[in-house]
């Protein structure tokens, strides 16, 4: 009976009559929505075997490797690299609608042919050479093996302050770049011609960087960085006694750890949009945030009580085994509840839940920066933007000060910048989908206020700003 419906449906499928003047070769333009607008362009070419490539230009990817599967009716763009599928249909010649599918959701899409060159977005802060300073990669060894990374020097023998700079949560190149922002690129321009040297790192498994990032916490990330600190004091020109770290988002997290782990190495650290409360507090915040600007208040509060509730389960539990069975069960019935269907054993909610139980996630909620903040010494400059959606600033900046005050850090300075993101950028809607929208990459005020603040805390008086 089986085989008679398989055979059914297959000449059912011979019927149906193909899109006339369809041609899979060229550029399929589409935009996704994840909270974010993210423009992905798959390319075909070829003759008799195809292929394809996926671009998602906001992101800087280019040309990851896809497969493409063409019937009468329909189209499949598979990537491996991402656990990414688009299963789309046929509309016309020129047009293909469907589903994209990721690691447990799937989201409606539409794909456009376009031809042509594609251009990217503007993004004039993006320094172009020649440079006034000289530029070396190098490679940073490390418990994982090798780190690659980009040290920039000005001119002259020195010895320089340095500084090392840490990219904010997930796997960023050393550039940090989002939505083909470079802020990192930005940075150490600036900063290297203000007369200090630079370090930036890839992350590990990124670039050139070994190691694999899915078995890491904060913690371990923070050792990494040490090794970019210790690499420095091998590198000529480097004035050691005035190493210092610039951390993004959990990039503060990490400069928090290493200046209260190693504080004869770190000489100062400035937080740009950092954790001053637990990271599961941000989590839950950040849920909030999100979830008001596009839900009732009460659907808003039920995905915070959803969420708290994931998270308590994962930071009390000392089981992995039966804490993967409560986490399948609350997934389970809050897609019932959404009316949502999934196969409890598909890659993509079995992917859903390596992601629930990384050790990455486990070591972020229960984060405390009191206890590393306690004994961090150094000047601290802690910095965020009034409209960010991703870290509170108001919060998370009174809290940091509370604690360097309470335990007798005078040496900090706290500052929040109107109107700007997460990114620091000056902001209309500020949610992330606009980072992408915006040429500024970061506000000059900013990077003026950091420069600043840095000659005078490594200047020959060794001033504290406040």
């Amino acid at each position: 009976m089986i085989r008679f419906l398989v055979l059914i449906l297959c000449s059912l499928t011979v019927l149906h009559a193909q899109v006339p003047n369809f041609d899979i070769r060229g550029n399929w333009i589409g935009e996704l929505n994840v909270g974010a607008n993210i423009e992905m362009i798959f390319t075909v070419t070829g003759i008799n075997d195809l292929s394809c490539s996926l671009d998602v230009p906001l992101q800087g990817a280019k040309d990851i490797p896809a497969n493409v599967e063409e019937t009468m009716q329909s189209v499949r763009f598979h990537v491996k690299a991402i656990n990414g599928l688009f299963d789309g249909k046929k509309i016309d010649s020129v047009t293909l609608e469907g589903n994209w599918k990721q690691n447990g959701g799937m989201y409606p899409m539409k794909f456009v042919k376009r031809q042509g060159k594609i251009e990217p977005p503007n993004r004039p802060q993006t320094p172009k050479g020649p440079f006034p300073y000289s530029t070396e990669d190098i490679a940073v060894k490390c418990s994982i093996g090798t780190l690659a990374g980009t040290i920039t020097k000005p001119k002259g023998k020195g010895p320089f302050p340095a500084i090392v700079l840490i990219t904010g949560s997930g796997s960023q190149d050393r550039d940090e770049t989002i939505f083909n922002h470079k802020p990192f690129f930005v940075l150490a321009d600036a900063l290297t011609r203000a007369g200090f040297a630079v370090l930036r790192m890839d992350d590990r498994g990124v670039g050139m960087s070994e190691g694999d990032p899915s078995k890491a916490t904060t913690r371990d990330l923070a050792e990494d960085i040490y090794a970019g600190v210790r690499a420095l004091h091998m590198q000529s020109g480097i004035d050691t006694h005035r190493i210092g770290l610039i951390g993004h988002s959990e990039g503060g997290m990490i400069a928090q750890i290493l200046a209260a782990t190693y504080p004869q190495d770190i000489a100062f650290i400035c937080s740009m949009a950092g954790l001053g409360i637990s990271g599961f507090d941000v989590l839950v915040w950040q849920t909030r945030k999100v979830t008001s600007k596009t839900m009732p208040m009460a659907e808003v509060e039920k995905s915070v009580l959803r969420q708290k509730t994931l998270l308590t389960m994962i930071k009390e539990s000392t089981d992995s085994i039966k804490l993967r069975a409560q986490l399948t069960d609350s997934l389970g019935l809050w897609a019932v509840q959404q009316q949502k269907m999934f196969m409890v054993n598909s890659p993509e909610f079995r992917a859903q839940l390596n992601q629930l139980q990384s050790p990455w996630l486990k070591y972020f909620i229960t984060y405390d920066p009191e206890i590393f903040l306690r004994n961090v010494k150094c000047p601290v400059f802690a910095i965020n933007g009034s409209e960010d959606m991703q870290v509170e600033s108001d919060r998370n900046l009174k809290s940091i000060e509370s604690f360097l005050e309470k335990h007798g850090n005078k040496h900090y300075r706290i500052k929040e910048y109107s109107g700007m993101n997460h990114l620091f950028q000056r902001c209309k809607s500020c949610d992330i989908e606009e980072y992408a929208k915006i040429e500024t990459t970061i506000e000059t005020e900013v990077i003026d206020d950091m420069i600043n603040w840095l000659k005078g805390v490594t200047g020959k008086d060794r001033q504290r700003n406040k």
